[in-house]
């Protein structure tokens, strides 16, 4: 590595030895003072960006505190789904030799439960729901099913009777009534 042009300079006896001293001091002070007005200047920064710094901490802190609120408050629910459901769950009799298979939906997905033809009468008539937790799908009755729907509505299936049963005037088919027993 070659030397400075300070040493370059001092060796062909172009500078004299006072002068490069005189020169590392006067440098020396130059940086020091510069180093004190940096840090002079700098304060009011640091001390913004200390405040920014907190501020986005509590946010975070905020933030997480909010997650697992709500982790907390599903598991909650889910577990009160769960204590519903195992107090109210109705068998369903699909093995009796009355036995059918029941279509519902649940989201976008089509499902099926073996139920007993007095049950299948049952969940067109909207006394019993299908409640579809934990990968099985049960039966419960309307009113345990209306409490779960209130906590977790995306996994409770009913039939919905009709709100108003006079039909539509436009309608074609309104001679046609679909029965309620009706397999597909």
């Amino acid at each position: 590595m070659g030397k400075s042009l300070q040493d370059q300079l001092l060796a062909k006896g172009v500078a004299r030895p006072k002068q490069a001293k005189k020169a590392r001091r006067e440098k020396a002070a130059r940086d020091k003072a510069a180093r004190q007005q940096g840090a002079a200047a700098d304060a009011p920064d640091t001390a913004r960006e200390i405040a920014a710094a907190e501020a986005a901490k509590r946010e975070r802190d905020r933030a997480l505190n909010a997650e697992q609120k709500r982790r907390r408050e599903a598991r909650e629910r889910d577990a009160s789904v769960a204590q519903l459901i195992e107090g109210h769950a109705v068998a369903a009799q699909g093995d009796a030799d009355d036995a059918v298979q029941y279509n519902y939906h649940i989201g976008d997905a089509i499902r099926r439960i073996a139920v007993s033809d007095r049950q299948r009468r049952d969940l067109a008539a909207g006394r019993l729901g299908i409640v579809r937790h934990g990968g099985r799908a049960v039966l419960v009755p309307r009113e345990a099913a209306e409490r779960i729907a209130a906590l977790m509505p995306e996994v409770v299936w009913r039939a919905r009777p009709e709100d108003d049963p006079a039909p539509d005037p436009d309608d074609p088919y309104a001679d046609y009534p679909v029965p309620d027993d009706l397999m597909w």
